[in-house]
């Protein structure tokens, strides 16, 4: 396990606990939309919008890599952030991955 794999598995514990506790004292409530505030609107809808954008990079990033991400887009369905956090967690842990992103070090250039 890498560094990077760590924080994500530790995110993703604290989540976890989390939507237990709101499911234990909720119950199937809890997957109820709350509206009555136009703040309530704007997080859900926030939400919903950054699950999507999630849902999408981990279908396209699964599929180069011959792998599928629809479990992973279910589980965002159902329990919000913990289907991309379980992604990216599996993702970080295999050594075939490509990296996410690139940082290119250059050095500065004096004008």
């Amino acid at each position: 396990m890498n560094a990077k794999q760590l924080v994500v598995g530790i995110v993703w514990l604290g989540f976890a606990a989390l939507t237990i506790a709101i499911f234990a004292v909720e119950g199937s409530t809890a997957l109820a939309i709350p509206y009555p505030r136009l703040a309530s609107i704007g997080v859900t809808v926030d939400l919903f919008i950054a699950l999507a954008l999630m849902s999408i990079w981990m279908y396209f990033d699964a599929r180069k890599r011959g792998k599928s991400a629809i479990p992973f887009i279910l589980m965002a369905l159902v329990f919000g952030s913990l289907g991309p956090l379980t992604y990216l967690f599996l993702r970080l842990g295999d050594s075939r991955a490509e990296p996410i992103f690139r940082v290119e070090h250059r050095p500065l250039e004096a004008k």
